[in-house]
């Protein structure tokens, strides 16, 4: 995955990363104090139940609700047969090591995979199978043929695992792929050593922190920097390149400029935008996005397009929609099933020319959607793997609501107190609320906000106001006369 830019902002109660392509935004991560993923983390489970009517397992890894495991996440690769059932596999009471695939999701538990991997800078490895395969988008036959050379090298004989290599594997050294290798294996054993010893359920390894996640998977050669104003995440930050990706050391950096990081570079309005539903096109059309619980439908409009005659606008149209369609779908993180209408055209060459470019488009996505095709009502059917809820959901608490939630205002609050507390220093900081507001400042977020005021030596006071909105605050600054 490439980036230019990654932008970190460490506020009160959350994490904030922005990653910018070519000057836009491109992703956007949040993760929020109490709300951690549990996605990649390994555990040892006990299986509680097997469900011949379903072909899977509840595995009980030590979380509120028991995992699912269903038997085309168990079985090894490659080993399908016609009887294949989940109780060839497994029986209930059995200890079991298993991977998080999707973090739990109102009634349902987390989502599981028996088929575990991990995940380095240059590399994955897939214990227990076998081969050294290359990411696709590694181009150039003497570069592959280089690539697997040193792999044959490196991996030490015996090693009962497959290699694949990322993206970011591209012109690596010889040592980086063998002190790559080294580590990952060794962190396959440390994990073994553990499970031996563990009794289930227990978590045996924890998937990085996103802002570390972030780093390792994009930190490829094309980026620049990687700016963080959290001082303290600034330095484990540079603590872990200096460790694992030396050669990214310096480009990890604080900010230039004094004030909000977001705000000063435009990232806030690039979120904003994010969470509109109407998207302009570059020749006058739009698209407009209305997300549901049970399916996402994208609607393309002509608007003031002209393109020489109805169906050469409607190309023209539908073209700049499937390039800006990928892009929203991987920013809002739109996911399950999506439905596309896109402005109607007679000739088929030209649907046709339509979803390849919605195919090359999404190609660059890491979640690879899968473009099913047009239906019989001209409708464009795609289904894109779930992967943590949308940027709606994080922002507004709920699927398809446009205003955001008093958890999320809360803490743009304790943002703007910062914020105050730089421009102007003072004892005291009163802030006037919605009801909803204050009682999320009072409630979750209370001891959030106690250890704002005990690291920065200021008390924040809070006041509901009937008067303000929902999404409406005001702080002022008490200074001593």
């Amino acid at each position: 995955m490439a980036a230019e830019r990654i932008y970190i902002n460490g506020a009160p109660g959350e994490t904030r990363i922005a990653i910018l392509e070519d000057g836009r935004l491109s992703d956007l991560m949040i993760s929020r104090v109490g709300r951690e993923s549990l996605v990649g983390n390994i555990y040892l489970g006990r299986v509680t139940a097997v469900l011949d009517g379903l072909q899977a397992a509840f595995v009980e890894i030590g979380e509120e609700r028991a995992g699912f495991l269903s038997v085309a996440d168990l079985r090894p690769l490659g080993d399908q047969q016609r009887d294949d059932r989940i109780a060839n596999y497994i029986a209930e009471g059995d200890a079991i090591l298993v991977q998080v695939l999707r973090d739990p999701e109102e009634d349902k538990g987390a989502k599981l995979t028996g088929r575990v991997t991990l995940t380095g800078r240059d590399m994955i490895f897939a214990p227990g199978q076998s081969g050294i395969t290359l990411s696709r988008k590694i181009t150039g036959e003497d570069e592959r043929q280089r690539l697997n050379d040193i792999m044959a090298k490196v991996v030490p004989d015996g090693t009962d695992g497959a290699f694949v290599l990322r993206t970011v594997a591209a012109e690596a050294e010889q040592e980086d792929l063998e002190d790559g290798v080294k580590r990952i294996v060794h962190r396959w054993r440390d994990i073994q050593e553990r499970q031996k010893k563990a009794t289930p359920p227990h978590c045996l390894d924890k998937e990085l922190s996103p802002p570390f996640a972030v780093l390792r998977d994009y930190g490829g050669t094309d980026l620049e920097n990687l700016v963080c104003d959290d001082p303290l995440l600034l330095a484990d930050l540079k603590k872990f390149a200096e460790e694992e990706m030396p050669d990214l050391e310096e480009a990890i950096i604080g900010p230039r400029e004094k004030g909000a990081l977001f705000a000063t570079l435009g990232i806030e309005e690039m979120i904003d935008a994010a969470l509109d539903p109407v998207v302009a096109l570059p020749a006058g059309g739009s698209i407009i996005i209305s997300e549901t619980p049970a399916l996402t439908a994208i609607d393309v409009n002509t608007g003031s397009t002209s393109g020489g005659g109805r169906e050469q606008t409607a190309l023209m149209t539908n073209e700049e929609a499937a390039v800006e369609i990928a892009h929203q779908i991987r920013l809002r993180n739109l996911s399950g099933l999506l439905i596309i209408d896109f402005v109607s055209m007679r000739r088929r060459e030209n649907q046709e020319a339509v979803y390849r470019k919605v195919r090359r488009s999404v190609g660059d996505d890491p979640l690879r959607p899968h473009v099913v095709g047009f239906t019989k009502l001209g409708l464009l059917e795609m289904t894109r793997r779930r992967k943590g809820p949308s940027l709606s959901e994080i922002v507004s608490g709920t699927i398809a609501l446009a205003a955001k939630s008093p958890e999320t205002v809360a803490l743009e609050v304790l943002r703007g107190v910062l914020a105050e507390a730089q421009a102007t220093p003072a004892p005291t900081y009163n802030v006037s609320a919605s009801t909803g507001v204050v009682a999320a400042l009072k409630g979750g977020l209370a001891a959030t906000l106690k250890g704002l005021e005990k690291q920065n030596g200021y008390a924040i006071k809070l006041k509901a106001d009937a008067n303000y909105g929902p999404e409406a605050f005001q702080i002022v600054a008490k200074v001593k006369k």
